[in-house]
């Protein structure tokens, strides 16, 4: 068995935080040995590994904030946080410490609802990866309480086995977006667990390795995380977006011309997104939908929802409920 191979695979899981004893058995000579011949580029083949071989019960373990948050200083510090609120924020900011990954956040009425999206093609088509991130923070927030809080709904393009759904509460949902809902009351649950000495002491070290590590996102990640806080206030035009990034509508614009996209389509996508999400819930109507997409038409909505997805709107909320009635018979 390559030595090699084996102490890569465990310095990168020990540089996320992941508890060994629940993944040991991915580290024997009959998983990796496939792997031998194969070009080792960077991380890839770790997260094909994990998705290939993991369980949902070593996924879960793996989601466990208690188990590696002494070891993770992002979750470190959104453990030392005043509710969970505060932990999300701080999170998203430090969580590049651990991975090129941006968490948008935006208030959904009485929620708050966590978008990820990943910056490398390695953790990108990773369920792994994606369903960690997505349980870690339900884990966070349960931690910092001592409450067992439940999600209002979850979704991205991978399946969410029964024992996930069981620990999460409720069902995950096929989604193009990987999302995470939580209600807000639910966050403003103060956390047992803050520690404001804790976090002056760690707070310059974040920083300073956040600042070392320039990270350069492109602009269109950036665009869309931007457009995701701003649409529900309904100021999403391309100025609103320049003045909040501290930049000129132009340089914006020739900014997303050298990625070979505009504004416009940044903005169709993440519309696009939302619709998809705020359609699977019953309690919205087509028009409350078509405001908090950033609509003033309905009728446009339609339209514009009708190019994105190929069907009609009421086709589309009738293909979600015939699918959660399956899902439920099953």
């Amino acid at each position: 068995m390559n030595q090699k191979i084996t102490i890569e695979l465990k310095d990168f899981l020990q540089e996320l935080g992941y508890p060994f004893d629940s993944i040991s058995g991915l580290l024997d000579s009959s998983v990796m040995d496939k792997y031998l011949n194969a070009k080792w580029i960077k991380n890839s083949h770790v997260f094909e590994v994990l998705d290939r071989k993991a369980s949902d019960e070593q996924l879960l373990a793996c989601s466990d904030v208690r188990n590696f948050y002494q070891f993770v200083p992002p979750y470190f510090a959104a453990l030392s946080s005043i509710n969970g609120i505060q932990a999300i924020s701080r999170l998203a900011t430090y969580q590049q410490l651990i991975g090129p990954i941006e968490m948008g956040r935006f208030k959904e009425g009485e929620n708050l609802r966590i978008h990820i999206r990943y910056l490398d093609q390695y953790r990108k088509y990773s369920r792994f990866s994606l369903l960690v991130d997505q349980i870690s923070l339900v884990s966070l927030i349960r931690a910092g309480t001592n409450k067992t809080i439940i999600p209002v709904s979850i979704g991205s393009k991978y399946k969410y086995g029964s024992k996930i759904n069981s620990y999460l509460g409720i069902k995950g949902q096929n989604s193009l977006d990987n999302y995470l809902v939580f209600r807000k009351c639910d966050l403003e649950q103060p956390f047992i667990t803050k520690n404001d000495v804790m976090w002056n002491f760690i707070e310059p070290g974040l920083k300073k390795y956040i600042k070392k590590l320039n990270i350069n996102p492109p602009i269109s990640a950036v665009v869309q995380n931007t457009l995701f806080k701003l649409i529900a206030g309904g100021n999403f035009q391309l100025k609103d977006v320049a003045n909040k990034l501290g930049i000129s509508s132009r340089t914006l614009q020739r900014w997303l011309q050298n990625e070979g996209t505009t504004f416009k389509k940044q903005l169709s996508i993440v519309q696009k997104i939302l619709a998809q999400n705020l359609l699977q819930d019953k309690t919205l109507n087509t028009a409350e939908v078509s405001f908090l997409v950033g609509f003033n038409s309905v009728a446009s909505f339609y339209k514009a929802f009708k190019k994105w997805s190929g069907v009609t709107v009421r086709e589309y909320r009738l293909q979600k409920i015939l699918q959660s009635n399956s899902i439920n018979a099953i």
